[in-house]
């Protein structure tokens, strides 16, 4: 029989290789620990905004409006008390001002930019205009001067259901960060804060945008620290049953350790951050590094029962030469695939999870075709009991029990090849009809679990206020100060009025609520006055006089 030439060529390649293993394996530790060098300045990026394109419009635009308006991820702290006179009694006010005060204090929260019943303005008419003043600079001490705040706050419709529930059950603390970066240091920070406050009959929450910013990075600390060892114990426990040898337990590992820490080590080193999606690349790049490796093991296991006296690099060079065809062309095609998740999606998260991905399978090619031969020669010879051979060289070779159990499924798919395909259809079928009933669900509050406190202070929340997720709205005209016009001011309430009668919108905010309760305020707090000034002047006049937060007269 004619040798293969690509066989004959492959021999050569690895028998030159193999001539210094020491040589191999030192090159591949030093690759292992340059890549590893560079993960401490592997960062997370948890924003919901990271899964679209830096040079989309809405991303585009949306940085626009942060740097008019100022605007960033809040943290919403939450105060609930559910008795009668819900968090308008002196004990509750004075929770939400040292909530306030504390919260001002925190690192990375704008002192500037925190809302809530200690921070915000009333909008009153009196008898000679209008004033702007704090509900209250100082907590109340009795339930009298409570009861006189809520009157006050009830009888402002802007914050009803957004800053303070309907029903005065609850109230929130909204601050916004200075660098979103920071959310779940914040977040943290935040938490402990809330554990030491002074509470009585509340409960106190942490959610908002930010704080599921901050809590998925928790989550992604928690998952790598509890998942990696798991996925790696799992495979090793899976290659000692399979050969029952250190060698053939460690090795492999050697292998995955490099597959991973080039994989996330090039990437922190290009300072590509770590998504949420990219959370599962290095379970998915533990499971795959082991492939090739089992491969070849299998096959060298096998050689060295059925040739005891052969040499040991001729064993190696052996192994390699058989199996490096299939696990090339295995890793290709899983290259391939990860490839054209980089290539198909916009997302930057999903096209780091493909590039990376790709990356790491290579990484397990390469150091499974020439490390682990390496690592092999360093080592002496020993068999695994897992792979003996037959006593008899002449008869066949002896199978153990899984060889046993494979040959009986054989068996049975070529007595009945039709009963095969029917349950394929059967199967199929029922993954296209399970496929019809996928649920395209957005909303990042169910990543976590129900049992989570983001997740239980989300619900909480959601259930007495209008809730805690926020579309930005930003109307322009084309005219300088064009908001003044009543025509426009009167769009964008009908445009708010549209906004509530969608599904999902519990209410809208705008700058008209403000103009509505100051003419009110301008007009004896008649409740006739409840609706936007119809001069252009006199809407001037309205933005000035909120501006100073002067009396008038």
């Amino acid at each position: 029989m004619k040798p293969n030439i690509e066989d004959s060529r492959a021999r050569r390649l690895f028998w030159v290789t193999t001539a210094c293993p020491k040589t191999i394996l030192t090159i591949g530790l030093v690759v292992i620990v340059a890549a590893a060098a560079f993960l401490p300045q592997l960062t997370k990026d948890t924003r919901s905004e990271a899964f679209m394109p830096a040079d989309h419009p809405a991303v585009v635009y949306r940085d626009k409006v942060k740097e008019i308006f100022g605007l960033r991820d809040p943290m919403v702290v939450a105060v609930i008390n559910e008795g009668e006179t819900g968090v308008f009694n002196p004990q509750s006010l004075n929770l939400v001002h040292w909530l306030t005060e504390r919260i001002s204090d925190v690192p990375g929260i704008d002192p500037d930019r925190i809302t809530s019943l200690a921070t915000q303005d009333d909008i009153m008419g009196t008898e000679d205009g209008m004033i702007v003043e704090p509900f209250f600079e100082d907590p109340p001490e009795t339930q009298a001067e409570a009861d006189r705040i809520r009157e006050n706050v009830m009888d402002f419709p802007l914050y009803l259901g957004s800053l303070v529930a309907r029903d005065g059950k609850a109230t929130l603390i909204v601050a916004e960060l200075i660098d979103n970066d920071d959310a779940q240091e914040i977040y943290d920070e935040l938490l402990t804060l809330v554990a030491e406050a002074p509470t009585h009959d509340e409960t106190v929450y942490v959610a908002g945008e930010g704080a599921v910013n901050g809590y998925l990075g928790t989550y992604i600390d928690t998952d790598a620290t509890r998942l990696n060892p798991i996925a790696a114990l799992v495979i090793t426990i899976v290659l000692f049953i399979a050969y029952r040898t250190l060698r053939g337990t460690i090795l492999p590992n050697v292998i995955v350790l490099a597959t991973v820490a080039v994989a996330l080590g090039t990437m922190a080193g290009l300072g590509v951050p770590f998504y949420v999606i990219t959370n599962a690349l290095p379970v998915i790049l533990i499971a795959i590094a082991v492939a090739d490796s089992i491969h070849i093991l299998a096959q060298y296991y096998e050689e060295m029962a059925a040739g005891p006296d052969v040499p040991h690099r001729e064993l190696v060079v052996r192994s390699v030469v058989k199996m490096w065809r299939p696990v090339t062309i295995t890793s290709l095609t899983t290259a391939a695939g990860f490839m054209g998740i980089y290539v198909a999606s916009f997302m930057p998260p999903m096209k780091a999870f493909g590039l990376f991905a790709a990356l790491g399978v290579m990484t397990a090619l390469v150091f499974s075709l020439f490390v682990l031969p390496a690592g092999l020669l360093i080592l002496r010879p020993k068999p695994s009991p897992a792979f003996r051979a037959s006593p008899d060289v002449s008869s066949a070779p002896r199978i153990d029990g899984s060889g046993r159990m494979m040959a009986w499924l054989g068996r049975g798919v070529a007595r009945s090849p039709g009963l095969v395909l029917v349950l394929t259809a059967v199967v199929a079928v029922a993954g296209i009809v399970g496929a019809t009933r996928l649920e395209v669900n957005e909303d990042r509050i169910h990543i976590f679990q129900t049992d989570a406190p983001i997740y239980i202070a989300d619900r909480a929340i959601n259930r007495l206020m209008d809730g805690t997720s926020y579309l930005d709205i930003v109307i322009e005209t084309p005219d300088v100060e064009g908001l003044f016009n009543p025509q426009h001011l009167q769009r964008i309430e009908a445009l708010q009025h549209y906004l509530e009668g969608l599904p999902h919108v519990q209410g809208t905010t705008s700058i008209v609520d403000y103009l509505k309760q100051m003419n009110r305020a301008m007009n004896e707090d008649r409740l006739d006055a409840y609706h936007t000034p119809d001069q252009s002047d006199l809407v001037a006049q309205y933005f000035l006089l909120y501006s100073d937060r002067k009396s008038v007269v």
